[in-house]
């Protein structure tokens, strides 16, 4: 799960913030969805990946953000 924020405010109050973010959204999975905790990563990236560079309102709102990348392995199934 990652978090991601505007650029509005410094560099480490939105690092702090998008760690919130995602740890929020990992706790629903847990809490909510029964997933296993060991089958989730929360990771906070601030403002290095933004997605909008302006400073407006809908800039921003672009910016702050939670996004779960899903990984998964697949068995190959091998016959004799």
């Amino acid at each position: 799960i990652e978090g991601h924020s505007s650029a509005s405010g410094s560099e480490e109050y939105n690092l702090m913030l998008s760690q919130k973010r995602a740890d929020t959204i990992k706790g629903l999975l847990i809490n909510k969805f029964s997933i296993d905790a060991s089958r989730l990563s929360a990771k906070g990236f601030g403002e290095t990946q933004l997605i909008a560079k302006g400073t407006s309102p809908a800039d921003n709102s672009v910016n702050r953000r939670v996004v779960a990348k899903i990984e998964t392995v697949v068995k190959k199934v091998i016959t004799k």
